[in-house]
């Protein structure tokens, strides 16, 4: 594998540096080599009644506006221009 130019400007690091410890914290168990922002891990265990609720209303109601093909692209006011019409 290749590498890109840029990564011969990187600095080589010293054989006595420290990790820093909050590092080593986000890291513990991780096997993906995304990082952590870009894909955060599933909240574990058992969630509150009204979280599944709330998210269950939200995807229905997102099926249901698609199925009824009204476009979701350009927001409420979408929806306002059809009950006006």
């Amino acid at each position: 594998m290749d590498l890109r130019p840029e990564y011969d400007e990187v600095p080589a690091v010293p054989a006595d540096a420290e990790l820093d410890p909050h590092w080593a914290e986000l890291t513990a168990g991780r096997t993906s080599l995304l990082p952590l922002a870009y894909l955060p891990s599933a909240m574990p265990g058992v969630q509150t009644g009204w979280r599944r609720y709330a998210a269950m209303v939200v995807i229905a109601m997102l099926v249901s506006a698609t199925a009824g093909g009204i476009c979701l692209t350009y927001g409420p006011g979408e929806l306002i221009s059809l009950v006006r019409r």
